[in-house]
């Protein structure tokens, strides 16, 4: 069974953290438990893992202090601490160290998994900016392979509700605040501007706040913007906060929450995001005239053809996921026959746009054939990546494109299909079998 991810578990007191781990295991990750810190460092180095969750190893008194080594040790790995209660002092000192979060034991499950996706995302992205600085290695380009952290700009921050001035004044002049008193005027904003994170700030909850979460999530521009929600659940709605995560949400605070708390959880979240956006910089090293499609800015195939079978083999070494997903628009060259080579070209140009733009970062978009495109998704279930497939198709479907010389917009229907990894593959059976699923 493929697993989510690899999570190594620094704990002398398995118990305490058994109901972590049966969450994880149940969730789909693999877990190493390790009881000291000689142990936790071997195998962060050797196995390297995608996430590291430090608790009490028994060799141990600074918690934080080993917590950051070990992540200094195990390079780009997330590093997060478990603690029987989460105070302002030591979320301080574990930002102050570049940890990643603080959790406590008892944190609800719904809570964990949804701060640990994102964190999980980030260890794929730095894989996959080693996979794709190997691939075109092989095309004598030189691209990095890791960045040594987050940008040093000023973060953007805006904050919906109330007392947004309290929290501008939290920040101490770290970020640039911007304000919306509501959720209806936020839409327009956040399409205005690049925001590295938003507070959804209200005394009292209004109804739309889990519904605007998730139109944040389904947005294709917005989907990786970090939501911190500061609110009290309503009356008798206990699984209130629970929905939150469920649809989007990156952390739900009391409005009442402690000063310290709230800036730490927030520019814990900033940081992840500025991060996620130098490493989406560094991943286009690789996208050059020697590995790119001249005609639509894609990666060639000759690119594909190097980088896929490696991603291949550690999939399925790893028992990881990756999924190919195929998107053709045949169409087009009826376009062509009836305004031209030029008009098809610059069509099949916007296609790709459109794929990429609508995808993660780490999701690489190679020109397969005239009118064909080959994503790959690394590490993401089928379900997952069928989603975001047809997501894709609906967008491409309804979208009118306009085309220099010709006076009328332009329709393109797409076939798209989709297969993941299984034993046995190659990069043979596994794209014939995704193109067959096409339709």
């Amino acid at each position: 069974m493929n697993k989510l991810a690899n999570v190594l578990v620094v704990e002398t007191r398995r118990e305490r953290a058994a109901a972590i781990i049966d969450s994880l295991e149940k969730a789909g990750y693999a877990v190493t438990t390790a009881a000291s810190t000689d142990e936790a460092e071997d195998f962060a180095r050797t196995e390297h893992p995608d996430l590291v969750l430090v608790g009490a190893p028994a060799d141990t008194q600074s918690l934080p202090a080993f917590a950051s080594t070990l992540k200094r040790a195990a390079s780009d790995i997330p590093t997060l601490l478990l603690v029987e209660e989460v105070t302002p002092a030591l979320c301080e000192d574990a930002m102050t160290l570049g940890l990643d979060d603080v959790l406590a034991y008892d944190c609800p499950e719904i809570e964990m998994l949804a701060r640990l996706r994102p964190l999980v995302r980030l260890t794929v992205m730095h894989g996959e900016l080693r996979r794709r600085a190997e691939a075109a290695d092989h095309f004598g380009i030189i691209a990095r392979d890791r960045v040594a952290g987050p940008s040093a700009e000023r973060a953007a921050i805006l904050v919906i509700g109330d007392e947004g001035d309290q929290i501008a004044a939290i920040l101490k002049s770290e970020c640039d605040v911007a304000f919306c008193d509501t959720l209806y005027e936020a839409e327009e904003e956040l399409i205005r501007r690049n925001y590295d994170a938003t507070v959804l700030s209200f005394r009292a909850a209004p109804d739309n706040l889990v519904g605007f979460c998730a139109q944040i999530r389904n947005n294709p521009r917005l989907f990786n913007l970090p939501i911190l929600v500061r609110t009290d659940a309503p009356d008798g709605q206990l699984e209130w906060e629970a929905d939150l995560y469920r649809r989007g949400a990156n952390r739900v605070l009391p409005f009442t929450v402690d000063s310290v708390l709230f800036r730490t959880a927030l520019l814990t979240l900033v940081r992840r995001q500025q991060l996620r956006w130098t490493i989406r910089t560094a991943l286009n090293d690789s996208l050059t005239d020697a590995t790119s499609d001249s005609e639509t800015g894609a990666y060639s195939r000759s690119f594909l053809e190097i980088y896929l079978p490696v991603r291949l083999r550690l999939a399925l070494a790893s028992d990881r996921h990756l999924t190919v997903v195929f998107f053709s628009a045949p169409n087009i060259d009826d376009i062509r026959k009836q305004f031209g080579d030029d008009a098809a070209r610059h069509l099949t140009r916007q296609v790709r746009q459109w794929i990429a733009g609508l995808l993660r970062a780490e999701d690489i978009v190679a020109r397969y054939a005239t009118y064909e495109f080959c994503v790959v998704l690394p590490d993401t279930p089928l379900a997952e990546a069928e989603i975001v497939m047809h997501r894709i198709a609906g967008v491409l479907a309804y979208t009118d494109f306009a085309v220099p010389d010709v006076y009328q917009p332009l329709k393109v229907w797409v076939q798209v299909g989709a297969t993941d990894s299984q034993a046995g593959d190659d990069v043979a059976t596994l794209m014939t079998r995704a193109r067959r699923n096409m339709g």
